[in-house]
């Protein structure tokens, strides 16, 4: 009797935890780019600016992506700099605030960054 009681239980808490994880494809791009910081003249706080065609694409990094820039770049402290970075990342599909000059804010495309370069 014992047995069948834990044998049950067994079933049960494996029927309970058998989720399948589904990992979406994301599709990784690579890129040359700059990490900028142009508060101090008006401008945006940190963000990166990624040249697409006749156009500029801006970014904010997520939290884990922040603590990547951080660990190549160094901590974010200055109020104004340019540093040109290689960079691969994905889009998040959320977007994220920045803070700009004369009180304002944007909302840029939030990416996840799997790896950076200073160049």
């Amino acid at each position: 009797m014992k047995i069948g009681i834990i044998l049950f239980g067994l079933f049960a808490w494996i029927s309970c935890n058998d989720e399948k994880v589904v990992q979406k494809e994301v599709e990784v791009i690579e890129s040359e780019g700059q990490w900028i910081n142009m508060l101090a003249t008006d401008g945006c706080a940190w963000h990166f600016e990624i040249p697409s065609g006749d156009s500029t694409l801006y970014f904010l990094p997520s939290e884990n992506g922040l603590k990547e820039v951080e660990k190549v770049l160094g901590k974010i402290e200055s109020s104004y700099s340019f540093t040109k970075v290689h960079i691969r990342y994905s889009l998040t599909g959320r977007k994220r605030e920045v803070q700009c000059g004369w009180g304002a804010t944007n909302f840029y495309n939030e990416i996840d960054i799997y790896e950076i370069k200073k160049n």
